[in-house]
């Protein structure tokens, strides 16, 4: 099967909507050692959901690598999988959006393509949504990353808390599950790796219900992540702007909600 290389619309070869239960899309940038173990995983433990349509589509976002070569390898051997290809790296919320976008199901799950996640535990997600849930976060209760890594993700959970009232345990975790419509509709604006953030925020705004499940996580064998903690220390200010800028928007969303609902009172 020939991969995509456009950013916008369905992966050529991917089967129409309606037939996929479940649709994950990894989102590798110089995945060269993990991405075919990491599609390979996924598929071996998708095929075991008895029952279960699905479909993987790896995002290579301008990867420098081989990540693009051998995802392309992958999709030419399983009909199951597809690529889309960014022109450049644009980034984790870019790449994020794209999956979005893209990926098709009735339940669309965005997963990082390290290998640090199973999709052992995609009935969890599935569950969830088929409960209520528009939006399911992963929370990597017995974690595996760095002391660095595990500090800088405490310190945003406790100012998420803080500036958003975000009660999840993980919100920047690699492994988020959607709503087919949910996913086709929430919007990234802001140009930063922590996503998690501004998805709670979209979902608050919107009224969409957002829920955890506690999954496995397993270590990085290879490769290196993008959260490097001598990076993040360096952008502790950004993070501050964009998360008392996504509580603006919360703000200024909530008194417009009160505006309207003043003006339909009193008509």
């Amino acid at each position: 099967m020939a991969a995509d290389r456009e950013v916008g619309g369905r992966p050529e070869g991917t089967p129409p909507e309606r037939k996929v239960r479940l649709g994950v899309g990894f989102l590798a940038y110089n995945e060269e050692e993990l991405i075919a173990k990491t599609v390979a995983e996924a598929m071996s433990s998708l095929s075991a959901i008895p029952g279960l349509t699905w479909h993987v589509v790896v995002v290579n976002d301008g990867s420098r690598d081989k990540t693009g070569e051998i995802a392309e390898e992958l999709a030419r051997k399983d009909p199951r999988i597809s690529v889309v290809h960014h022109d450049g790296n644009k980034g984790y919320a870019v790449a994020t959006e794209t999956a979005l976008r893209n990926v098709p199901g009735e339940v669309v799950m965005v997963v990082d393509g390290d290998g640090q996640h199973t999709m052992a535990d995609a009935p969890k997600f599935l569950e969830a949504i088929d409960g209520g849930a528009d939006v399911v976060f992963c929370w990597k209760k017995i974690r595996y990353d760095g002391a660095g890594r595990k500090v800088l993700s405490l310190g945003l959970r406790v100012l998420s808390h803080w500036i958003l009232g975000s009660p999840l345990h993980d919100i920047n975790a690699g492994c988020r599950a959607f709503r087919r419509d949910v996913a086709r509709r929430i919007e990234i604006k802001h140009r930063i790796n922590f996503v998690g953030d501004e998805i709670f925020v979209r979902c608050r705004i919107a009224g969409w219900k957002v829920t955890e499940v506690v999954v496995q996580h397993f270590p990085r064998e290879a490769g290196q992540s993008i959260h490097r903690p001598f990076k993040m220390l360096g952008t502790i200010w950004k993070v501050l702007r964009y998360l008392f800028a996504l509580r603006a928007e919360m703000h200024q969303a909530e008194r417009l909600r009160r505006l309207v609902e003043g003006r339909r009172a009193a008509s």
